[in-house]
């Protein structure tokens, strides 16, 4: 409340595009570039007359502040939410020659190089860095970050909000095992690797249910379109809502900063089927709430799918009851508490 000072000047252009205009994602994308380097530039002004002892930054936004807070001889940390750019963009580039067909639905490719350089230098100049997840810290040190100056903090989610219904279960033996992707449909997140996977299933054992924004022209997307069934984009209190009308997520993607989708579906009793370039190794115990797959392993997809469409219902039921309990673990009271733990570690350094 009072300790939030919003200045919307920031956000009102992008804000009249994208609800007003309705302008197509390279706009909002070159929008929210300007945004971002306007408030950096705003926030070192800001700090030059500021009483702090640590300044603490989002990747893409703080570059300026980042730099004027180590004149000032103050802590600065850079919060980074999507993996390391370098590694993003090869993996992405990689994806689009392997499966061009679907190039123009995968993001984060073609953003300008100043801005690829703000991103790669604002970890590189700040005095620590804070990744949401083990994947992000892996990729930070890979491009030349010091891993002794990343510390990982796991953002939380608002339990209460998610509905949960611990007597929902009427049997998963005697009915189509109701799969959910959830998110922006594009390759980025794995969308082909998820189809491919279904194709090898029968209507009757498996469906496919798909809630997000189609990114890109949607052309390879629509011409699946036998193999799932497509619900529009939904906001984020309808969606919370409707997780426990599907039995599992999955979550194949190939670079992701943390995704609460899957910590919130988890925390409706979904398992989650997920790899290793998202949250995984924090919120999966492979086998007892979810399982961890390779990247770009449709088999390894099929046969998570295939072992959760083969459980009794006492363990299936398990492992609802498992994810459920893996999501309570991060809450925005656990995550204060680690955020805590984390201030008192530099305290002690």
């Amino acid at each position: 409340g009072n300790n939030i000072h919003s200045n919307w000047q920031f956000e009102l252009p992008e804000y009249f595009a994208r609800y007003i205009q309705k302008k197509d994602e390279n706009y909002l994308t070159n929008l929210m570039i300007e945004r971002d380097v306007s408030f950096g530039k705003y926030m070192a002004k800001v700090l030059k007359r500021e009483k702090f002892d640590i300044f603490w930054g989002y990747n893409g936004s703080s570059l300026e502040a980042i730099i004027k807070a180590n004149e000032m001889g103050k802590m600065s940390i850079c919060e980074t939410q999507l993996a390391y750019i370098p590694f993003t963009k090869k993996i992405l580039e990689e994806e689009a020659l392997l499966h061009p067909e679907w190039a123009d639905s995968i993001d984060f490719t073609n953003l300008p190089f100043f801005y690829e350089e703000r991103l790669i230098e604002e970890p590189q100049a700040a005095k620590k860095v804070i990744a949401i997840s083990s994947f992000l810290k892996k990729t930070l040190i890979e491009g030349g970050i010091s891993k002794d100056k990343i510390d990982v903090l796991p953002l939380g989610f608002d339990i209460s909000t998610v509905k949960y219904n611990v007597n929902k279960w009427k049997g998963i033996t005697n009915r189509p095992l109701k799969v959910l992707f959830a998110g922006r449909v594009t390759q980025r997140k794995g969308i082909k690797y998820a189809l491919e996977a279904i194709k090898s299933f029968k209507r009757k054992d498996i469906e496919l249910h798909i809630i997000g924004l189609i990114h890109g022209s949607g052309e390879a997307f629509q011409s699946c379109s036998e193999h799932f069934h497509y619900h529009g984009k939904l906001n984020q209190a309808q969606l919370f809502n409707v997780y426990t009308e599907y039995d599992v997520l999955l979550f194949p993607s190939l670079s992701e900063g943390f995704g609460l989708v899957a910590l919130e579906a988890m925390g409706a009793g979904l398992p989650v089927i997920s790899t290793p370039n998202t949250n995984a190794f924090e919120l999966i115990d492979h086998g007892k709430n979810g399982y961890v797959v390779p990247i770009r392993s449709v088999e390894a997809i099929v046969d998570a799918l295939v072992q959760i469409r083969n459980m009794d219902e006492d363990t299936y039921r398990e492992m609802s009851f498992n994810a459920r309990q893996k999501a309570i673990s991060y809450t925005w009271d656990t995550f204060q508490t680690r955020l805590g733990l984390t201030i008192e570690s530099w305290k002690l350094a």
